[in-house]
């Protein structure tokens, strides 16, 4: 565990402990006044019943003067003393003082006491063993997040690497002689950092799509000559027969850009990807691997291998809501996978 994992864990256990502990006291406190209370009642009755039977010899009886009695028939507690007032037939001037055995009320207050203790004790246990867990779900979602927060972070370093290395080569070439073919690798390495802040913005901001006349078929062109740079051994073939669509530059830039390059990055060796776009809608088909769960692709985060870092298809999912449209996919791992976005 971690500092701040351990941090946090401490905060709730001992927000959760202390706050338990302290109701448990309340609750095992009027416990133990009630059991008191039931007590006192019980002795009473014993010295009511002795009041007709006299037959506890631990009990002693003593007739007092009724002028020096506040209260008949009540049990009165004092510091050395327990007893209770009761009438004397026939007497007016006197009353019978029944008094109860201190040494006996003593053991039942300690056996009181110490039941309640027990009980605490054994509530305070389950109450702690009760934090540990509520502190351990409590910070579940804290590691999960910051462990995601730590997987991305690497997958983006891991990511940005191939086209800075790339640019920073380059560069150190042309230092020595100009070299076209130097600036255009420079150009689609600075395209692909374009293309992932692309995504990382389209995570943050909720931007608005303003909707227009597209040229989808020569966006398709450029995009397919850039993958072609970045995926030598994919073979492209496109079909377009609705060359000017009406939609989102932006966001059809970004929805091709994830498809494509999934279809490229999750291919077999010497594979195909086929793009084709009627009045209908988009789709894309790849030779790859295929998808092993469809209903999950467009989870953010969720990946099925260690390439890329999870949110190209959680963005596709995000745009395709915005502009109203639907996506379907079919994946089959000896087939590829084909993605049907309908615009209408």
């Amino acid at each position: 565990m971690k500092s701040y994992e351990k941090e946090s864990f401490l905060k709730s256990f001992t927000l959760f402990f202390s706050t338990l502990l302290l109701l448990n006291g309340i609750i095992f406190w009027f416990y133990f006044n009630e059991q008191k209370n039931a007590l006192h009642v019980e002795i009473f009755n014993k010295i009511k019943l002795y009041n007709y039977n006299f037959k506890d010899k631990d009990m002693k009886i003593d007739i007092v003067p009724l002028k020096d009695i506040k209260e008949l028939y009540n049990l009165h507690i004092t510091k050395d003393k327990i007893f209770a007032y009761f009438d004397i037939p026939n007497s007016k001037k006197s009353s019978l003082e029944i008094i109860y055995p201190k040494d006996r009320y003593n053991q039942s207050i300690n056996k009181i006491k110490d039941s309640t203790l027990l009980y605490f004790a054994i509530s305070g246990f389950v109450l702690l063993l009760l934090s540990v867990l509520f502190s351990i779900f409590a910070i579940q979602p804290l590691r999960s997040a910051l462990f995601l927060l730590d997987e991305f972070l690497k997958d983006i370093i891991h990511d940005l690497n191939t086209p800075i290395s790339s640019i920073f080569l380059n560069l150190n070439l042309l230092k020595h002689k100009p070299s076209p073919e130097a600036i255009k690798r420079i150009e689609f390495s600075a395209k692909k950092i374009g293309a992932i802040y692309g995504n990382l913005e389209s995570i943050i901001k909720d931007t608005p799509v303003e909707i227009d006349n597209v040229d989808i078929k020569s966006m398709i062109e450029e995009k397919i000559t850039f993958y072609s740079y970045l995926f030598p051994d994919i073979t492209f073939t496109s079909h377009i027969s609705t060359p000017i669509i009406k939609t989102s530059s932006d966001a059809m830039s970004r929805i091709l850009d994830n498809l494509i390059s999934n279809a490229c990055k999750y291919n077999r060796e010497n594979g195909n990807v086929v793009i084709s776009v009627d009045k209908s809608g988009l789709l894309i088909e790849d030779t790859g691997i295929g998808i092993k769960n469809p209903k999950k692709v467009f989870q953010r985060y969720y990946k099925e291998s260690d390439r890329g870092i999870g949110l190209g298809l959680n963005i596709v999912k995000k745009l395709i809501d915005r502009l109203n449209y639907k996506i379907t996919i079919e994946s089959d791992k000896n087939r590829g996978t084909k993605i049907k976005v309908t615009f209408q």
